[in-house]
């Protein structure tokens, strides 16, 4: 109002008048400010949705997949903060599970131990059972490393692998975990009478359990000089080394890659692995 007063100064009329002039541009100027704050209110909540809807598909987005198989088959999205924000079954065991066992919006540490201590999960990992964690991501040695950690306190068989997208499109396609159909692509290269359909009613713990037998049949027979190069670690199945010690370690392949040479197997076992 300063300006406006400076503005009347040789204005001829009553101070009275003055004074009256002045109250009612103020007034003017009180009323107008609920518009301009308005205005700007509004920009700010259209700013806010957009800043809002973008930060959700952030946040919505999976960047890491984690498929966790026994005889249930479940996928985890992870999101770039590592919060679970997708939960999908692959088999019946998986599906009754997931509608008694919330796990979304944690982060894949606290879900997997929710869902590893749950109730419904238990029944599955008795001691002839066999969990298996496989892990898609840019970052799976990080997950890899925490998995790992989880599995120290695991009084089961558990086993640790990574793959790739493609793996899990395959998988997709043939109704099958990633996880769960890795092991199978793995079965396949050792018993080509195997099919998906077979391993579809198989348990992880059956699936594991076929693939250590045939390894040692196949060791047993380069033993007997059955091998082309004389031991199993440099037979068919590419294992490094020789003997069955690095069949029973985890060893299958150069890094044990399947899918067509894209999954690696970490090898890391509790029990008698495979």
């Amino acid at each position: 109002m300063n300006v406006i007063q400076e503005s009347m100064k040789n204005i001829r009329a009553s101070e009275e008048l003055k004074r009256n002039t002045l109250h009612y541009l103020d007034r003017q100027k009180k009323r107008a400010m609920p518009g301009k704050v308005w205005r700007y209110a509004a920009v700010a909540a259209c700013l806010f949705l957009f800043l809002t809807a973008g930060g959700f598909r952030l946040y919505a987005k999976p960047v890491s997949y984690i498929s966790i198989d026994v005889n249930p088959s479940i996928e985890l999205g992870i999101n770039r903060f590592g919060r679970v924000v997708s939960a999908d079954a692959y088999n019946a065991d998986g599906q009754d599970i997931l509608e008694h066992v919330k796990l979304k919006n944690m982060s894949y540490s606290q879900a997997i131990d929710k869902l590893l201590q749950s109730e419904d999960y238990a029944v599955y990992l008795t001691e002839g059972s066999h969990l298996v964690f496989t892990v898609i991501s840019e970052h799976s040695d990080s997950i890899m490393q925490k998995l790992n950690e989880e599995e120290q306190s695991l009084e089961y068989r558990v086993s640790t692998y990574t793959s790739d997208m493609t793996c899990r499109e395959e998988a997709h396609r043939h109704q099958m975990s990633f996880g769960k159909y890795r092991a199978c692509q793995e079965l396949t290269q050792y018993d080509e009478t195997v099919t998906i359909e077979d391993c579809h009613g198989m348990t992880m713990g059956e699936i594991c359990d076929h693939i250590r037998t045939c390894k040692r049949y196949r060791h047993g027979r380069s033993w007997n000089g059955n091998s082309r190069n004389g031991n199993s670690g440099n037979s068919n199945s590419g294992s490094s080394g020789s003997g069955d010690g690095n069949l029973e370690n985890g060893s299958w392949g150069n890094g044990g890659d399947q899918c067509k040479g894209r999954g690696r197997h970490h090898g890391r076992h509790h029990g008698n692995g495979y």
